[in-house]
């Protein structure tokens, strides 16, 4: 009998490696991405934003942020998917890796129709300092969502606007959860200069 050894898929090999439980084969796994030709690894690790498990999906995304600028462009597309739990990803990627490419990028999130979405551009722009995008995230201090409202007033507060001040200050009267106003005072002391921990 003549036992014929197919050759394990390198990239596959890597992922396997990429999701372990084992802790160093992880990070041996993270430091090899990059040897790995971008358009061989990121069609890979985009399948991994559409597992219903949402570890999977979280994963994903982290390792999107270990490819880095490299991804944009390929996370560009799946901030427009029609599931909401990949957009949802990907802003939290471009989040993260944060380039001015991808603070342009989480622009239009702002809009989307899921308010998870929104949410995750809000406080990707936040993350990233973008204050020219203080006009677009300004407007989620009225969004139907508590979580959405608060992260635009975190974001505002991040971007150390002080012009943006009433409009917080506003949005904090009629704020009706707890958890939503306790954001927006922290917003307005760090844009008032007494507040160092947002």
């Amino acid at each position: 009998m003549i036992v014929i050894m197919v050759p394990i898929n390198p990239v596959e090999d890597l992922i396997e490696d990429l999701l372990s439980e084992d802790d160093s084969l992880r990070n041996s796994a993270e430091s090899r991405i990059k040897d790995f030709p971008v358009e061989d690894v990121i069609p890979e690790i985009s399948l991994l934003l559409r597992s219903p498990q949402k570890n999977i999906r979280n994963r994903g995304m982290e390792l999107f942020c270990c490819v880095g600028s490299d991804a944009v462009k390929y996370l560009a597309v799946l901030i427009t998917d029609e599931e909401w739990t990949v957009r949802y990803r990907a802003a939290e990627a471009l989040g993260v890796i944060g380039d001015d490419a991808a603070s342009v990028l989480l622009i239009p999130a702002l809009k989307d129709r899921k308010d998870h979405v929104r949410y995750m551009a809000a406080k990707g722009l936040g993350n990233l300092f973008h204050a020219k995008a203080a006009d677009a995230v300004a407007p989620l201090l009225e969004d139907e969502n508590e979580f959405v409202r608060a992260s635009a007033a975190r974001a505002l507060g991040q971007m150390c606007l002080a012009a943006y001040v009433p409009l917080i200050e506003a949005a904090l009267k009629r704020e009706e959860y707890e958890k939503t106003r306790i954001v927006m005072e922290e917003a307005l002391a760090r844009l008032n200069g007494q507040y160092g921990g947002i």
